[in-house]
């Protein structure tokens, strides 16, 4: 398997509902005026159709966009069609965790990622680690009882990214190489292992 085709497969695939829906969507409203047809049942039904193609289009673009950049010990994701943006600091990162998530991507497993760090970095997406947080996430929760034992003072603030299906391969690889004094856990060592192994930039080093 080789991830970095799967991403441009992915990225392929994106394009192609894009312009398709795109093209639906200009091209009804023209057959219908060339058909003449425009009682107000058909303009009725053309405006629904428009409408539910538009709320297609938000929602596909919404959970693809995933970007990120790392300078220096600063990460910043942007994440959605609204471009959220999580500001982390690489340093104060203390756990990184991922969680599997249903996924139509072939034969590659989809997941979520969960970061908890010691600091907000100015991020509203940065929110501070609560007991329905706990109880969704029990290995997490299992790990944070650890932390807060370890560091009793600390305040602990936490993060999911759920976005940016296959994307999330390589920028978990980036949080690894970055985040040096976070505890990574096995599934996400997995996740980073299976990442390098079927990745091109890492074969060709």
């Amino acid at each position: 398997m080789n991830i970095d085709k799967a991403i441009r497969k992915q990225k392929k695939s994106y394009k192609r509902f894009l312009l398709s829906m795109c093209f639906i969507f200009f091209v009804l409203p023209i057959a219908l005026f060339l058909s003449k047809k425009l009682s107000l049942f058909y303009i009725s039904y053309l405006v629904i159709i428009e409408v539910l193609i538009f709320i297609a289009v938000i929602i596909r673009i919404d959970k693809e966009t995933l970007r990120f950049a790392c300078i220096g010990s600063k990460l910043k994701i942007s994440l959605g069609i609204r471009k959220k943006t999580i500001n982390i600091n690489c340093e104060k990162v203390s756990l990184v965790h991922v969680e599997e998530i249903l996924s139509d991507e072939d034969d590659i497993s989809e997941f979520k990622i969960i970061i908890l760090a010691t600091s907000k970095f100015r991020s509203e997406r940065m929110i501070s680690v609560n007991l329905n947080f706990l109880k969704n996430h029990p290995y997490v929760a299992h790990q944070y009882n650890r932390l807060k034992i370890i560091h009793p003072e600390e305040q602990y603030y936490y993060t999911i990214i759920k976005r940016g299906k296959l994307n999330k391969y390589p920028l978990l690889d980036v949080i690894y190489k970055n985040c040096v004094y976070s505890h990574f856990t096995e599934e996400c060592i997995e996740k980073i292992k299976f990442y390098r192994q079927n990745s091109q930039y890492y074969r060709n080093k």
